[in-house]
Formats: C-alpha cells, sequence, structure tokens
C-alpha cells in the first residue's frame, strides 16, 4: 500500500506579454556576444555541439593505473584518446619521456595522430625513483616539454584544455626545498638534486613543486589561457596502482604511506578520480584557470587545516600598481 502523499495541482501560469521587437533583437545580440541570457547559459549552437562529439584528447602514462582509468573513462564518453607510454607498453605513441629525444618523439607522434588539433591534454606520467636525473626528466621536463610541444594544437582546439597530474607532496612533504625546485624550473638540474637531498622521495616530491609552480606562473598568460586553453593541476594523494605498490614495499617508504591518516577511511582507486580529470578537460571547467586541486580524501586539509587560505600579504599601493601597471 502506498503512503506518497498525493501530488498537488499546480495552477496555469498566465502567459506573459510578448516583448517588443526592439528588446528581443538587443537581447539576441548580448547572447551573441557574450554566450549568455540573462544569469542562465543558453544553449550552444549546433556547429559547438558536433566539436565535442569529436573531441580528441591525448594522455601520458595511459596504459596503467589513474592514466588508464581517465582513458577508459574517455573513451566510454566518446572521446577520441590518444594514448603516450613507454614502448611495449600497447599505446598509441610509445615514448620515453624521460630522454628529450623520447618527449620530441612523443610530440611529433601526437601532433600526426590528431592533425595539429587538440581538445584536451592530460599529462600523466610519472615516477618516484632514487635515480634523480630520472625522476625530474618524466616528472618535470616530461611534463612541460609535452605542454609546450602541444600547445599550438590546443590552441588550435581552443576552447581546450591541458591538465597535470601533480601530488598532494607539494602540500604534505616535509622540507620540501623550494631552491630545489627553482633550480629545476631555471633548467639547472644537477643543483636541483644536489639542493633536494637524500631522503625517501626528495626529488619525486621537488620534481612535483616544480611542475606546480610552472602551471601556476603560466596558466593565466596569453600562451594559455589568453589562447582559449584552461591549464590546470590535480594533486592526489596515495592512490592504488602498481607505484603505490612498490613504495608500500620499500623499507623507507612503506611504513610512511601506511602511517598516512585516511580520513575518508580508505585509499583511492584510480577510477575514483578519473571523473575529476574529465571535469576539468570538459568546457564546464574552462573558467578554471591556474589551479592545483587537491583530491587526497582530506589529508591536506586535516594535517594543514588554518594554513590556506591566507590573506594577501600586499600593500594597497603595491596592489594598485601591479593592477594598472599590467595594462
Amino acid at each position: 500500500m502506498s503512503t506518497r502523499a498525493p501530488a498537488k495541482t499546480r495552477k496555469p501560469r498566465a502567459a506573459r506579454p510578448a516583448a517588443p521587437a526592439s528588446r528581443r533583437a538587443g537581447a539576441a545580440a548580448k547572447t551573441l556576444r557574450t554566450g549568455r541570457k540573462g544569469s542562465a547559459v543558453v544553449a550552444r549552437p549546433q556547429a559547438d555541439a558536433a566539436h565535442d562529439a569529436e573531441r580528441v584528447i591525448a594522455i601520458s602514462g595511459s596504459q596503467s593505473g589513474l592514466g588508464l582509468a581517465i582513458r577508459q573513462r574517455l573513451d566510454a564518453a566518446g572521446v577520441r584518446t590518444i594514448g603516450i607510454d613507454l614502448p611495449g607498453k600497447g599505446a598509441d605513441v610509445e615514448a620515453d619521456l624521460s630522454r628529450a629525444a623520447g618527449r620530441e618523439q612523443a610530440v611529433q607522434g601526437v601532433l600526426e595522430r590528431c592533425d595539429g588539433r587538440l581538445d584536451g591534454l592530460v599529462a600523466n606520467a610519472g615516477v618516484d625513483a632514487k635515480d634523480a636525473k630520472l625522476t625530474f626528466g618524466v616528472n618535470f621536463h616530461g611534463v612541460v616539454d609535452l605542454l609546450e610541444g602541444l600547445r599550438p594544437a590546443l590552441a588550435a582546439g581552443a576552447p581546450s584544455a591541458a591538465v597535470v597530474t601533480v601530488s598532494h607532496a607539494v602540500m604534505v612533504t616535509p622540507g620540501v626545498r623550494s631552491a630545489a625546485a627553482d633550480a629545476l624550473l631555471d633548467g639547472r638540474d644537477g643543483r636541483a638534486a644536489l639542493l633536494a637531498g637524500r631522503t625517501p622521495s626528495a626529488a619525486y616530491a621537488v620534481s612535483k613543486l616544480a611542475v606546480a609552480r610552472w602551471i601556476r606562473a603560466h596558466a593565466a598568460n596569453a600562451q594559455w589561457a589568453g589562447a582559449g586553453i584552461s591549464l590546470n593541476g590535480v594533486c592526489p594523494g596515495a592512490i592504488v596502482t602498481p607505484l603505490l605498490e612498490r613504495d608500500l614495499a620499500d623499507k623507507l617508504k612503506g611504513p610512511l604511506i601506511r602511517a598516512m591518516p585516511k580520513p575518508l577511511g580508505e585509499i583511492a582507486e584510480p577510477e575514483d578520480l578519473a571523473g575529476i580529470f574529465e571535469f576539468l578537460l570538459s568546457r564546464d571547467a574552462r573558467f578554471v584557470v591556474g589551479q592545483l586541486l587537491v583530491s587526497d580524501g582530506g589529508v591536506e586539509s586535516q594535517w594543514r587545516q588554518a594554513d590556506w587560505p591566507q590573506p594577501w600579504d600586499i600593500s594597497l599601493a603595491r596592489f594598485l600598481f601591479k593592477l594598472f601597471a599590467q595594462r
């Protein structure tokens, strides 16, 4: 027996009088200029819908872990993906991103398959190796060179998006040396390795901090946002991937990872985070620019709490100078 209350009968609304032709024309012109009608987003023209149906997105580290989950989610949504991974893994483009020649090979391989036009890029490939040169090569240069090399193709597909897998390590790792990240940004890899130190995952944290700063420094400039490309980073915590399994087996890293707090009570599966990337690659996220989205189940917010947000420590005079000097 149903206990649902009977539905209330709504009174029909009185028909609104038609707006004058001049007002309708003005509203239409405003809609064409802004893409909006009042505060409501208007439907995109059919040309845009067709554009969405043929989206092409490249993904590095596409054959396992988070990259595989992102690729499978996008494939299921009808997106054509171009996978990039190491030789022998079955990716569309096989390349070793730790080497300059491999990075160039990756860029050329993607350009050949996308005909010079991309709707999105996920720079996801990463390693956590004892060899600082290898770690810097994949996590920093492998990201930056891919972004820069494919930027013209992203501009050709604008509005488009690029999303980088960073790490919550840039927020929760103690003693990450800013000077090491600055050296890496300046192209002084040897000095960056020296300054990083020898603690577990020191080079990894430095590489991720450097790429996070690169995103913040470039996302809002004319070559990226100005060209219609939204550039952002996602900062996951621990994810059940082959990389995590290897780190858990490490005598130094394993106990540290197991001791990490788990506010949600569990470690994320790759599929849990794929939707964040799908969103940031979509047009719904085009006004998200230069952000680092922490998706670690609450670890950073539990530990850092009042550390962020902080007021901007800038005088009014300096603010006004910064505001008007850029014009």
